[in-house]
C-alpha cells in the first residue's frame, strides 16, 4: 500500500516589502526561499501577502493601508484559501505586522518575533551608561499601532522567537500564547564562497583605502551605541587612529533627535569616519564585509543580530559586546564586556597590529566560518519543519 504524504501549504504575510539588507527583510526572504524550493520538508509556499512601500505616499494613506486595507486583504485571502483547501497555516514573519493576525482564523497562525523593544520599551544600564531600548514616548498614532500589535500577538497560536532572550520576553508579556525559540538561519556557503565567484568589486568598497578598515552595520538607534564606539576610537593613540578607517552602514541620523554619527565622530576626535548610508545592494555590502579587518558591534540589545553572523560567515573577525541576544551567536569567550572601554581599545589595537604585520590580503578566519555553520539554513529549515508539523 502506497503511503500518501500530505504537504501543508503556508501563506506568508507581512506589510510593506522590506529589503534583504534589513534584518526583518532578510529573515522573511530566507524563509520564503526555503518554502519555495522545498527545503522545509512536508511544507510548501501557498502564497505571500504583502505590498510595495512607497515613500511618496502621504502618512495618512500609509496608515490607512496598514490598519485597514491590508489587514482586510489578508483576512479575505486567507479565508478564501482555506475554503479552497490551499492554506493550512498562516505565518506572519515579524512582530511589527502582528496586527494582521485575523480574528477567529480557521487555521493556526504563527508569528515570528524578533524582539519586543518597541512594544515594551525599557532602559538598560551598561556600566555608567543608560541607554534607551525602544521609543519611550511614541506619538499617539504609534501608541495605537502598538496596541494593535500586542492584541494581534495575543490572538496568535504560536510565537516563534529567534533568540532565547526574546523567548524569555514573550513568556513574560504573552504567557497565554505558546512560544518557542528557533534561531534564524543563513546560507553560510553563499557568504563563505562569495569571493570565489570572481565578481567585480562594486559600491563603496571600491574606494576603501589600503588601511585598517573597520565596519559598523546598523542604525543610529541609541541601543546600537555608536556614541560608545566613538569614545573607544577617540581614545586610541593618534598613530593608530590615522591608520584606521571606520565605515558605518546605516542611517547616520539619530531617530530621537540626538547628534548624528558624523557629529559624534567629530566630538570624540575619530579621524576617518565614513558614513555609507543604507542604500547598498547585497553584493555591495558583501564586499564591504570582505574588505574590512573586523566588524565592530557594541550593541546594547538585539533581537537576533544578523551583522555578527554574516561577518563570521565571511570569515571576518567580529568585536562584539557581551549582551543579549547577539552574544548567543558568538563563539565561547569571544565577546567583550560591554562597558569596558580599555578592553575594546585593546581588541582594536590587536586588530590594527595584525593588519600592520600582515602587509597583504586579509586573512579569512576559517574557524569563524565553521562556527557560523551552527546557524545554517539546513538547521533552520529542519526546525521549522518540526514547528509546522506540530501545529
Amino acid at each position: 500500500m502506497t503511503r500518501v504524504v500530505m504537504v501543508k501549504s503556508i501563506i506568508l504575510a507581512r506589510g510593506g516589502v522590506l529589503g534583504r539588507n534589513t534584518g526583518l527583510g532578510s529573515a522573511h526572504h530566507n524563509l520564503l526561499n526555503s518554502l519555495k524550493n522545498g527545503s522545509i520538508k512536508g511544507h510548501q509556499l501557498a502564497a505571500t501577502c504583502e505590498y510595495e512601500l512607497s515613500m511618496k505616499t502621504n502618512p495618512a494613506k500609509r496608515l490607512l493601508m496598514r490598519w485597514w486595507s491590508h489587514p482586510r486583504v489578508v483576512n479575505k485571502f486567507v479565508k478564501s484559501s482555506v475554503k479552497a483547501g490551499d492554506c493550512d497555516i498562516l505565518h506572519i514573519t515579524d512582530q511589527e505586522q502582528a496586527h494582521l493576525v485575523p480574528k477567529n482564523c480557521k487555521v493556526p497562525v504563527v508569528v515570528t518575533v524578533h524582539d519586543l523593544f518597541h512594544l515594551f520599551p525599557r532602559q538598560v544600564k551598561i556600566g555608567n551608561e543608560i541607554i534607551q531600548v525602544g521609543e519611550p514616548k511614541p506619538p499617539s498614532y504609534r501608541r495605537r499601532d502598538l496596541k494593535k500589535l500586542r492584541n494581534g500577538l495575543r490572538r496568535a497560536n504560536l510565537l516563534v522567537c529567534d533568540s532565547k532572550a526574546t523567548l524569555s520576553d514573550c513568556k513574560k508579556h504573552f504567557p497565554s500564547v505558546k512560544s518557542i525559540c528557533v534561531p534564524l538561519g543563513l546560507d553560510i556557503d553563499a557568504f563563505a564562497n562569495f569571493i570565489q565567484r570572481d565578481l567585480e568589486v562594486t559600491g563603496p568598497a571600491q574606494n576603501m583605502p589600503i588601511g585598517c578598515n573597520l565596519l559598523i552595520v546598523g542604525s543610529h538607534d541609541p541601543r546600537k551605541r555608536i556614541k560608545f564606539i566613538c569614545e573607544v576610537l577617540g581614545g586610541l593613540d593618534e598613530s593608530i587612529k590615522n591608520d584606521i578607517h571606520i565605515y558605518h552602514v546605516g542611517n547616520g541620523e539619530c531617530p530621537y533627535g540626538g547628534l548624528s554619527t558624523h557629529q559624534l565622530a567629530k566630538q570624540y576626535n575619530v579621524n576617518n569616519w565614513h558614513g555609507v548610508g543604507i542604500n547598498l545592494s547585497h553584493q555591495e555590502l558583501m564586499w564591504m564585509r570582505i574588505k574590512s579587518e573586523a566588524l565592530l558591534f557594541p550593541s546594547g540589545s538585539e533581537g537576533f543580530g544578523y551583522p555578527p553572523l554574516e561577518s563570521m560567515a565571511c570569515g571576518t573577525k567580529v568585536l562584539c559586546s557581551d549582551l543579549a541576544s547577539h552574544n548567543e551567536l558568538m563563539p565561547v569567550n569571544a565577546c567583550i564586556a560591554a562597558d569596558d572601554i580599555s578592553a575594546w581599545q585593546k581588541a582594536i589595537v590587536e586588530i590594527h597590529s595584525q593588519w600592520k604585520q600582515r602587509g597583504g590580503p586579509i586573512d579569512v578566519d576559517e574557524e569563524l566560518i565553521e562556527h557560523s555553520r551552527n546557524y545554517s539554513m539546513t538547521i533552520f529549515n529542519d526546525k521549522m519543519a518540526e514547528v509546522y508539523s506540530n501545529l
